[in-house]
């Protein structure tokens, strides 16, 4: 008798998962969506190579689909692997690998882990006080160049500086709270006192920034008495 053979298990399509990703980020259903892009990715690699431009496509998507369903933990490793990534290729000073670092910090910082969000922010800070933004997100795109539901932006190009220093001036502001955070407030209060009169300057006083960071100053000191 002729034993049964049975052939290779058929390969996942990948373009019908994306389909039905971006069907599902359509109807609201961002969970489904993430497990989905979950499972196609070791699919897609074996296919076409970890680092084929397709893996790298996926991936960010489904880093901005786990950021948008608040999965702070699960983001965090696949940010700091596509940094890694991307910085092997275009240098460390590079906008998409400061978006994915900023990212991280901002996942560092949900999950509670401020020590870790502090040193990430502090260490990301010089390169956007000398480069400026990285133009990506005034647009609703992420640093990654996409939207959750995986359109691209200018996301494959090199970011190029720019004149606006409104990162620089969110991450110094995420410093100060995070040194309060922590029980550090003369850091915190020196940190805010600083940038309130930086982004007064930048942006005059009745801008909503530094509105914003007077409040704080002002709630910070009635607690200090």
């Amino acid at each position: 008798t002729a034993a049964a053979t049975s052939g290779p298990a058929p390969r996942p399509d990948v373009a019908a998962a994306v389909d039905e990703v971006k069907r599902l980020l359509g109807e609201g259903s961002i969970t489904r969506a993430v497990d989905i892009l979950g499972s196609i990715l070791p699919a897609a690699a074996a296919e076409h190579g970890e680092h084929s431009p397709v893996v790298r496509i996926l991936r960010k998507q489904y880093v901005s689909t786990l950021l948008d369903d608040g999965q702070y933990r699960r983001a965090l490793p696949e940010l700091r692997r596509l940094a890694d990534d991307r910085s092997a290729e275009a240098g460390p000073a590079d906008g998409q690998v400061l978006g994915f670092r900023y990212d991280a910090a901002l996942c560092l910082e949900q999950l509670g882990e401020a020590v870790a969000a502090l040193e990430e922010y502090r260490a990301l800070l010089p390169y956007y006080e000398q480069h400026g933004e990285s133009g990506y997100g005034a647009d609703g795109y992420r640093a990654d160049g996409y939207r959750a539901d995986g359109e691209r932006a200018d996301g494959e190009r090199r970011a190029t500086a720019g004149a606006d220093p409104g990162r620089a001036f969110e991450i110094r502001r995420r410093i100060g709270h995070l040194l309060l955070s922590t029980g550090d407030h003369t850091g915190a209060w020196e940190q805010l006192r600083n940038l309130l009169l930086d982004t007064e300057r930048a942006y005059g006083p009745y801008h909503p920034l530094p509105a914003e960071i007077r409040r704080a100053l002002d709630r910070q000191q009635q607690f200090r008495g």
